[in-house]
C-alpha cells in the first residue's frame, strides 16, 4: 500500500471517530473516502496486518496505538495547510481543503509547526492535556482568535540591544503582514530602538524594520542566551 494511501484511510477513520464517537464498519469507511466497499476491504486487511487497525467483533475498523498516532498527525497537517491557504494565502476553502489534501502527505513536521505558529494554531492534543473543552486548533485560527497557550513573553517587554528568537504569533490578525516583515517563527532578531508610543525598531536578516504596537503585541518571543 502507497504511504499515501495508508495515510489516507487513517485519517478518514479518525475523522469519523471523532465526528460519531465511534469507529466505522467498512461500509461507512468506503461512503467516507468514496470508494467501493470490495476495494475498501482489500485494504482494509492491509492495514490491519500492518498493524494500523483491527477489526473488532461488531465489525467496526478500530485505530490501534500506530494507526492512532498516523490519523492524528496526518489531520494536524490537513487542517494547518487547509487555514494557511486559506487564510493567509486567499485560496477558496474547497480548494484549500483539496490542496491541503495532496500536501499533507509530504510536508515536513517541522513545516507544520512552523506554519501552525505563524497562525496561531496549536495541537489539539495540547488542550486536551489541559483537562478542558477547547475550539479546534485550525477553527480557532481561521476565525481570528488568538493564540491563548503561547506562553512566551511579548517582543516589547524586552528592552534595547536584547536579540531574541521569535517563537509564536498571537492569532492570526497580523499574520500577513508579519510574513512580509520577516518576523516569523524561528526567526533571530534584534531590538534597536523602543519608541515612545511602543512602536519598535527591530533588525531581522540585517535590515532595520519598523514595527507598529499592535504589530509588536502579537509577537511572542524568547531571548537568546
Amino acid at each position: 500500500m502507497q504511504p499515501s494511501l495508508r495515510e489516507d484511510y487513517l485519517e478518514a477513520v479518525q475523522l469519523f471517530s471523532n465526528k460519531n464517537a465511534r469507529f466505522p464498519l467498512t461500509e461507512e469507511l468506503a461512503a467516507a473516502l468514496s470508494k467501493p466497499v470490495p476495494a475498501v476491504r482489500s485494504d482494509i486487511e492491509k492495514l490491519v496486518s500492518g498493524g494500523d487497525v483491527i477489526i473488532v467483533a461488531e465489525g467496526s475498523i478500530t485505530l490501534t496505538a500506530q494507526g492512532k498516532q498516523t490519523g492524528t498527525c496526518v489531520m494536524k497537517k490537513h487542517e494547518t495547510l487547509q487555514c494557511f491557504l486559506s487564510e493567509i494565502l486567499g485560496m477558496d476553502s474547497h480548494r484549500a481543503s483539496d490542496e491541503a489534501c495532496t500536501l499533507e502527505h509530504t510536508v515536513s513536521d517541522e513545516t507544520i509547526d512552523r506554519l501552525g505558529k505563524l497562525i496561531g494554531t496549536h495541537e489539539h492534543h495540547r488542550h486536551q492535556e489541559k483537562g478542558k473543552h477547547r475550539t479546534p486548533a485550525g477553527e480557532r485560527a481561521c476565525k481570528g482568535e488568538t493564540d491563548e497557550y503561547c506562553e512566551s513573553p511579548g517582543i516589547s517587554d524586552f528592552s534595547e540591544g536584547d536579540e531574541v528568537v521569535i517563537q509564536c504569533i498571537h492569532g492570526r490578525a497580523c499574520a500577513q503582514r508579519l510574513l512580509d516583515l520577516g518576523l516569523v517563527p524561528g526567526e533571530h532578531a534584534t531590538i534597536k530602538r523602543k519608541l515612545s508610543n511602543g512602536a519598535l525598531v527591530v533588525q531581522v536578516k540585517g535590515c532595520d524594520v519598523a514595527v507598529s504596537p499592535e504589530i509588536a503585541s502579537a509577537i511572542g518571543v524568547e531571548r537568546l542566551p
